[in-house]
């Protein structure tokens, strides 16, 4: 393909002709082409004013580019190596929110520096994604955040897989640069997007051996870019860059134009033209030579005037950062009676030096093609006369300001910014949480952002600064002289988060999301399994003894494979204990409990890889008052702090959910299966929305992609638990229950299942592979065993004759080697069988008449709950 002309300018061009034509304007703007004199006139000129048109006839418009935009916008791409290209008339912070829109939806997750910049926050509210946060690598010494290492990006990649996109800041506002090359190739490896803030760095689009890779060249999927910052533009004009692949061009138009107003500059558009093509030529090339020989200038005096300091490339390769970006001048302070921030004040008040911005331990200043060695020598000749008055060889300045830590993100931005709301003096800020941002500007990076928690610390440090005289520093809120926090009292939701904040406080643990915990995959490694004997006659017939063998065929079974832990009260029997203490692989444990549902009444085991914690969701049989099975479940609600404690674990503790384990099915990826007949039942949480419950499952058991099936087996009375409909074979592969009989209410119930599955993706992005384990012919309790059980004054649903069984093979147990199915004495069990052989070539597997279990309202997956390896 051949080359475009970079000389060119077609959208400059283009409003060259249109001002010439002697047009007689009846559109907006009201000015009509400069026809009004007044002051802006007078300061600007006619000439600017003829230019400022908004989208007529013959300059294209921006919402939908056909003509001369799209043509600027070829030019631009190909020239910043890019396969399509945008104008921002709104600033890079426009290019970053649409970056992160297009990339990240509503309850999905994104890995991010947590020094980004407030747009960025802004971003996460209009999207609704949720932030993972690494931290960068700190300077002390400055008082400053700089990249995240190579390391700390491919750690969080592989320790969050599910996430849509990274987001990478290159350079950060002082220089700092990271290995881009490989920290993208990285994340496209783990099939997540690239998404960078290339504010300070449209200069290296035009490859001058001194700058740095620029994020196309890169790899990234999509950049933004502020050409007014270092290439010429004019202030507000910037270009968001885009190779095409992941998303499309289409894409993200259509989310700009939510973003971008419907009046655009043709000023700024023609500012970016005329940068580029500048840029582009041999005389852009001679200009960004000359700013890095003026930057070396500079250096080289500073570095003979006593009290300043040049923090260059050698001293950001010495604290994290992979690369530098020389045109970036931190001058540091030592032995002045003067902070940062009083030196940038005093250079512009006294001598006419405008400094980009200050922080404690120094000031910093931008070169770029239009800085001017007069320029340079001015900056010098007022440091040389600040050195005489402030330079004190025995004074040591106070340490900095800055805080190696960032605020504890309690709730994601969007769910604090939405909540309710009351304003607060900065004394009664501290324990709330923030529904603004709040920052120093510039550099516009967030002191504490919507749903993180104000520290005593960070109280402390905007005390100072509000109240420093001398530091000049410009603190940035929604209010002149308080703060917004979320108004827990107003907000219903605040049990939850409560709780998760008194965690934080006392044992510094978050959320399991947060702390880098998630909830495995079943087939994964064990430890251990924990079963439970039933006891209870209104559960199971002639006092429980048929179910307790059955139960220990199963125990048997699985201790074959690995160690399994009994729980016994003090209904259980002196023979059944002694018979389980006999069989090899079991260990028996005394525990207090209501009825023999590990699945349900047990808390979840969550890993990180190295270590175990433990999630306790409250437990109510199943509904409650509404439609709950019996009333006294206190024991059962209370079994997963007394087994978290037995075992030593740390716990995250929900008093205000309801979830049970047979409700959930997780492929250890980042994918949840569930059945919106349970999760939405009233009995269970019915103050919570559907999206209100994705979250609490996303933080609490580490996953991002939630596949709701529409329902379970029909008059399944765990209100249709997806562990009798749906399970995973493996991560991207489930095996389903499916019903061949149209006129059985199952049939519909197994056709929607397979629809939402089948229409879904896993949290890879990939669809699944679909098998199909069909059901036994309905069961059904006969009138001689309903009265074999003994109902009592805490039974709730009385189990009548007639009322048909949950019966189905999907209802089974897999460790990493053996599987552990049902069968019930009936044709279907052969194959079942085979089917199940297939799936599973590589495993041992078990297949036990659970008939007895059946009775009592569940199967083999539903009686166990697996203990995880600690190390994987």
């Amino acid at each position: 393909m051949k080359k475009l002309d970079q000389s060119k300018t077609p959208y400059i061009d283009a409003l060259k002709k249109y001002v010439s034509e002697g047009v007689a304007p009846f559109d907006v703007p009201g000015h009509h082409m400069g026809n009004i004199k007044n002051k802006a006139t007078e300061l600007f000129g006619q000439e600017l004013f003829r230019c400022d048109v908004n989208a007529p006839i013959g300059l294209d418009t921006l919402g939908n580019p056909q003509g001369v935009i799209k043509e600027s916008a070829e030019y631009l791409a190909e020239a910043c190596h890019a396969d399509e290209a945008f104008f921002l008339i709104n600033g890079t912070s426009s290019g970053i929110i649409a970056m992160i829109m297009t990339a990240v939806k509503a309850n999905e997750k994104i890995i991010l520096p947590r020094n980004v910049h407030k747009s960025v926050i802004n971003a996460l509210i209009f999207s609704g994604a949720k932030p993972t946060y690494i931290m960068p690598e700190i300077d002390l010494e400055l008082g400053i955040a700089n990249q995240p290492s190579v390391e700390q990006w491919k750690k969080a990649i592989l320790r969050n897989p599910s996430a849509k996109a990274i987001f990478i800041i290159n350079p950060t506002y002082f220089g700092s640069v990271t290995d881009l090359k490989e920290v993208t190739e990285f994340a496209h490896a783990h099939h997540m997007a690239v998404l960078v803030d290339e504010a300070h760095g449209a200069h290296y689009y035009f490859h001058h051996p001194r700058s740095p890779m620029s994020a196309m060249d890169a790899g990234a999927d999509m950049s933004a870019a502020s050409f007014h910052k270092t290439v010429g533009s004019l202030t507000q004009s910037s270009v968001l860059l885009l190779k095409t692949g992941r998303f499309r061009r289409e894409d993200v138009q259509k989310t700009l134009n939510i973003l971008n107003t419907t009046s655009p500059s043709g000023i700024l558009i023609a500012s970016v033209d005329a940068a580029r093509s500048y840029m582009a030529s041999k005389e852009g090339y001679e200009a960004m030579s000359r700013t890095y020989e003026l930057v070396d200038y500079a250096r080289s005096k500073i570095a003979k005037i006593p009290g300043f300091v040049n923090e260059d490339r050698n001293h950001f390769l010495a604290h994290g950062s992979f690369g530098y970006d020389d045109t970036k001048l931190v001058i540091g302070l030592e032995h002045l009676d003067l902070d940062g921030f009083q030196l940038y004040h005093l250079l512009k008040e006294k001598y006419e030096v405008q400094m980009e911005l200050a922080e404690s331990n120094e000031v910093l200043g931008i070169f770029a093609i239009g800085t001017k060695k007069k320029h340079v020598d001015q900056l010098v000749s007022a440091l040389r006369s600040i050195s005489k008055d402030h330079y004190k060889p025995s004074y040591i300045r106070k340490k900095s300001h800055f805080d190696a830590t960032f605020p504890f993100l309690l709730v994601r931005p969007r769910v604090s910014f939405n909540a309710p709301g009351k304003l607060v003096s900065i004394d009664e800020c501290e324990g709330n949480v923030s529904k603004e941002q709040v920052m120093m500007y510039p550099p516009g990076i967030p002191l504490i952002a919507p749903g993180e928690v104000w520290s005593k610390d960070l109280v402390e440090e905007v005390k100072e600064l509000q109240g420093s005289s001398e530091s000049h520093t410009k603190l940035l809120s929604s209010y002149h002289d308080a703060f917004e926090v979320i108004d827990t009292a107003k907000w219903r939701r605040f049990g939850l988060y409560e709780k998760r904040l008194n965690d934080y406080y006392k044992n510094k643990i978050t959320t399991p999301i947060n702390d880098g915990f998630r909830f495995p995959f079943e087939g994964e490694g064990h430890q251990a399994t924990f079963v439970l004997m039933p006891f209870r006659q209104d559960t199971w017939r002639k006092k429980a003894k048929p179910a307790q063998d059955n139960y220990i065929e199963v125990i048997e079974a699985i201790a074959l494979h690995e160690k399994v832990i009994v729980g016994v009260n003090q209904s259980i029997s002196k023979k059944v204990i002694e018979t389980l203490n006999a069989i090899p692989n079991v260990t028996v444990w005394r525990l207090r409990y209501n009825d023999a549902w590990a699945r349900d009444n047990m808390p979840l085991f969550l890993t990180n890889g190295r270590q175990l914690r433990t999630v306790d969701f409250r437990f109510n049989a199943w509904g409650g008052k509404v439609d709950g099975l019996y009333s006294d479940y206190q024991d059962d609600d209370a079994l997963g702090a007394l087994v978290s404690k037995k075992l030593k674990l740390l716990s995250y503790y929900l008093p205000s959910f309801v979830l049970e384990g047979g409700s959930i099915a997780i492929d250890g990826e980042g994918t949840l299966i569930t059945t919106e007949a349970c999760l939405l039942s009233k009995g269970r949480n019915p103050y919570y929305q559907k999206e209100e419950i994705e979250e609490i499952l996303h933080d609490y058991l580490g996953v991002e992609k939630i596949i709701w099936v529409p329902h379970g087996i029909y008059q399944d009375e765990t209100n249709e638990h997806v562990d009798n409909m749906v399970s995973f074979v493996r991560p991207g592969e489930v095996v389903m229950a499916s019903c061949s009989n149209k006129e059985d209410p199952q049939y519909r119930y197994c056709q929607q299942t397979y629809k939402a599955l089948s229409e879904a993706c896993d949290a890879k992005g990939r669809k699944l592979i679909i098998h199909k384990l069909p059901l036994p012919k309905p069961m059904y309790l006969s009138e001689e065993i309903a009265s074999e059980l003994v109902i009592s004054d805490s039974t709730l649903d009385t189990r009548v004759s007639g009322r048909r069984l949950a019966a189905s093979y999907v209802n089974y147990y897999q460790g990493k080697d053996f599987i552990i199915m049902p069968a019930f004495g009936v044709k279907e069990d052969k194959e079942a069988y085979q089917i199940m052989k297939g799936l599973y070539p590589e495993k041992t597997i078990h297949q036990i008449n659970t008939y007895e279990i059946l009775l009592g309202g569940g199967n083999i997956h539903c009686i166990t709950m697996q203990l995880p390896k600690e190390d994987e």
